[in-house]
This record gives structure tokens, C-alpha cells and sequence, in this order.
């Protein structure tokens, strides 16, 4: 005979919510990303993303200062501060992987090696691992997106709150839509984005060299995620979906026209890294279609942070 819980104790014994999606103005002024390393502190909040989920992967653009001390530090850190109070959110410890020097660009890849969130006490963060890990153990390893520590470590550098995009491809024969929110600027006019390898779309980027990012509105969220299942599709019927599309300028590219923004990117190299592709491009152009604030993904624990402290993140 099993005892019921009351309602309240298991509302505190579920685990803290992974992800949410939040509507912010674009940039977001929330966070700052701080790297440290070899005594020294560098902002990269515009300047870094995540470049493969497994295992997870981060770059970061590269300066001669940067680089320099890169390489008086064999551990460097990344360290996300909320802005207003100054106060550190989490940090992730960074495993150097290697250097890339690429199209006028320059970035450092690492692999993350730890990580640690300051959102809640430490009971409740011990709770949450146990819970996602106990989650983990139950699905398939071929499900797996991420395992459980990096997981978390993701969900760390999502302190710092990631842009969502429309990502519109053509190569002539393929064509597709879907959201990405591994995207970061890099250094000026570049860009980095990570396509998982498996992702039929990566093969039309390859060979169009080119693409087109519409900002994605918050109030367009449940859209975007059901565009989430064209990632396994090559090509799409752009007549059956549920909206209205625009032409970016140059490269004549379809994007809904409820985009925010739409910027017109040409790819200038890629790799792979891990799990994903990261191809390095170039913005050549912007159209700003609308005003308003922009789709963007955070960890549950940094709205149960910002609640307590009465600057609750809205959740789009």
C-alpha cells in the first residue's frame, strides 16, 4: 500500500525545470560572460557559443591579449555574472582542444571539463543532479543528446540567456526552416553556427554556402519548437506551413515574415567538432522587419534565482 505525498512535497521534490523560454529585448543585458585567464579577466558575453554538445564544446573568440593569456593558463574559466547585482551565477573550468584560424577570423575551442551554477543552495542543486541523472539511466543511450554532467554544464552557460533563430537554407535542390540557438557573433561580422552532423540540412549549408537567420519573436515560441522536427528533413513543403514567408534581399532565401530581423549569412569555412559542424560566415546584410522582444532559452534554476530576488525572467 503506497502512501499519496501531499501536493506541496512534491512540487519541492520534482527537479528544477532544464530549460525555458523566455522573451527579452535583443541584446540581452542580463549576464555577462567573463574568461579568466592567466591573471587576467576578459569580457566575451558577444563572443562565445557553444560549438558541439557532445562532448560539449565551447568556443571563444581570439585576440592577441586573449591568446596570450590562453597560453600562460592551462585551466582557464569561464565565469557568468548576473549585471546588476555583480554576483556569479556559475562558472565552467575549460579543457583547451586547439586553436582555429579561419576567413579572417580567429577562435579557441574547449571542451568543458566541469561546471557549477550558484542559482540555488547546495541541497537543492545535489537534488537536481540525482534527478536528471536518474532520468538519464532511463533512456536509451542512443537518445542521448547529452549525458548528464554536461547537461548541466550547459544548462550553466545558459546563465546567460541564447538567442533563438528561424535558420532558412536553399541550395538549389533542398530547402528547409528550422530554429537553432547555437548561434554566437564572433569578432565583428562573423558568426558561428553548430548544426548537429546529423541534421539533414548540414549537407544543403555545405554546398549553398549561404543562409538566412530571422530573429525569432517571443510570442512565437510553441511555432518555432514545432519547426524543431525539420531538422531530420531535407526538404519542406513551404505551402503547407502555417504562415506567411518574406524574401531576404540578396540571396532571395524565405523566412516567416513574422521575423524580427532577418540577416543574410555567407558561409566561409567549417569543421567538424564532436557531435556537431561549426561553420564560420559572414553577415552581409540585415533587414529589420518588426520591433519587439526576441525568443530566447535559459535553465529553469536562473528564473527560480531572479524570482527570489523579484526580477522574474517572462517566460514566453
Amino acid at each position: 500500500m503506497s502512501i499519496p505525498l501531499p501536493e506541496a512535497l512534491k512540487r519541492k521534490l520534482r527537479p528544477s525545470t532544464q530549460w525555458l523560454a523566455i522573451s527579452l529585448p535583443a541584446p540581452q543585458e542580463l549576464t555577462d560572460v567573463q574568461l579568466l585567464a592567466g591573471g587576467e579577466q576578459f569580457d566575451v558575453t558577444l563572443d562565445s557559443a557553444v560549438a558541439a554538445m557532445r562532448p560539449f564544446t565551447l568556443r571563444v573568440g581570439l585576440s592577441d591579449a586573449r591568446g596570450a593569456a590562453l597560453a600562460r593558463d592551462p585551466q582557464p574559466r569561464l565565469r557568468v555574472v548576473d549585471r546588476k547585482l555583480s554576483r556569479v551565477l556559475g562558472t565552467l573550468d575549460l579543457r583547451p582542444l586547439r586553436n582555429w584560424d579561419t576567413a579572417g577570423s580567429r577562435m579557441a575551442l574547449f571542451e568543458v571539463a566541469r561546471g557549477e551554477n550558484f542559482c540555488a543552495p547546495r541541497l537543492r542543486r545535489r537534488w537536481d543532479t540525482f534527478m536528471y541523472r536518474r532520468t538519464a539511466r532511463r533512456t536509451p543511450p542512443e537518445k542521448l543528446a547529452m549525458l548528464p554532467d554536461a547537461v548541466e554544464q550547459m544548462m550553466t552557460f545558459y546563465l546567460c540567456p541564447r538567442p533563438v533563430h528561424f535558420v532558412s537554407v536553399d541550395d538549389g535542390r533542398h530547402s528547409n526552416l528550422f530554429p537553432m540557438d547555437l548561434v554566437g557573433p564572433l569578432q565583428g561580422d562573423w558568426f558561428t553556427l553548430a548544426l548537429r552532423n546529423t541534421s539533414a540540412s548540414v549537407e544543403t549549408i555545405k554546398s549553398s554556402r549561404r543562409l538566412a537567420l530571422g530573429d525569432i519573436p517571443g510570442s512565437a515560441c510553441q511555432l518555432a519548437y514545432q519547426l524543431g522536427a525539420h531538422h531530420k528533413k531535407p526538404q519542406i513543403d513551404w505551402d503547407s506551413l502555417p504562415f506567411k514567408s518574406v524574401r531576404s534581399s540578396q540571396f532571395g532565401l524565405r523566412v516567416p515574415e513574422i521575423a524580427l530581423r532577418i540577416r543574410e549569412v555567407e558561409i566561409l569555412d567549417f569543421q567538424a567538432v564532436g557531435s556537431h559542424t561549426l561553420f564560420v560566415s559572414r553577415i552581409i546584410s540585415e533587414q529589420p522587419l518588426h520591433a519587439g522582444p526576441q525568443l530566447f532559452h535559459t535553465c529553469g534554476i536562473h528564473q527560480l534565482w531572479r524570482v527570489g530576488h523579484d526580477r522574474p525572467l517572462q517566460v514566453a
